[in-house]
């Protein structure tokens, strides 16, 4: 069951509330401190760079009884601005101090965050009596442990930059033998891998061209032979049409016979 806005009041859940952080069903933790590579920010705002980390701790306290656990989130209009909170989620029944959050800027400009700002909303679950663990923080002793945590961070989030530098420190310092010996090993493994291909393709293509070649050859003996044949037929038909003519010019002339006395008749 979510417990509303009066009984979170008449729990006594939220100490040091303010009244533009109750909501109907839940409650907006504000801003009570701002701390950045384990030291607390003395002003009152801190301008948040992209890809920037810093940790906020509330200003009210929290304490949760038996019969009651908390659900805290990032509030929506700041992860719609593009900061994201890392370590949100279940407040556990016996709680008893302040509530702190990593925030990282993905957006690509700046963030201020001004304290006295909502940035949690949590959300509180009744449920049946349990017996928890009790555990009491002070808002002194709990911000000593942030500032502690905050030294293991990085000041940005995947610092490119920093990230480039480490990687060429460490490249740029091995021996030079090491890397050469590198670079040819990976010359080797290319040529490893592109020769038979090189080959297959050289020999491939010397087997189309001998291919090609003989048939080249075959084509122009058949043009060969059919001219061979051709020009010996026309020798065929000349010798022919010589044969012919002389025939004709050399026939002999036979004389006329003279009519025989049956074959003349007189005239009446």
């Amino acid at each position: 069951m979510v417990l509303t806005s009066a009984e979170i009041a008449q729990k006594e859940i939220v100490g040091n509330s303010v009244a533009n952080g109750q909501r109907a069903t839940t409650y907006d933790a504000t801003v009570g401190c701002i701390i950045k590579d384990g030291c607390e920010i003395s002003g009152n705002s801190h301008t948040l760079a992209p890809r920037g980390i810093v940790w906020v701790v509330s200003a009210e306290t929290f304490k949760l009884p038996a019969d009651v656990t908390g659900l805290a989130t990032l509030r929506t209009t700041w992860t719609h601005d593009g900061i994201l909170a890392l370590n949100v989620g279940i407040v556990d029944p016996g709680w008893d101090g302040p509530l702190a959050a990593a925030l990282v800027n993905f957006s690509n400009t700046n963030f201020v965050i001004k304290k006295g700002d909502n940035f949690l909303r949590l959300l509180f679950h009744g449920h049946d009596q349990c017996y928890p663990k009790i555990i009491k923080k002070t808002p002194d002793d709990y911000k000593k442990d942030i500032i502690n945590k905050s030294r293991m961070f990085s000041d940005s989030f995947l610092s490119m930059d920093r990230l480039v530098s480490e990687v060429t420190e460490k490249v740029f310092s091995v021996p030079k033998f090491v890397i050469y010996l590198t670079l040819t090993g990976l010359a080797l493994a290319a040529a490893s891998i592109f020769a038979p291909m090189a080959y297959s393709v050289w020999s491939d293509n010397r087997n189309i061209a001998a291919d090609l070649r003989s048939r080249v050859e075959s084509v122009e003996k058949e043009i060969d032979d059919l001219r061979a044949q051709s020009s010996a037929a026309a020798r065929l038909r000349n010798s022919e049409a010589h044969l012919s003519g002389s025939d004709r010019m050399g026939a002999p002339i036979q004389p006329s016979q003279p009519a025989s006395p049956q074959q003349i008749r007189p005239v009446k």
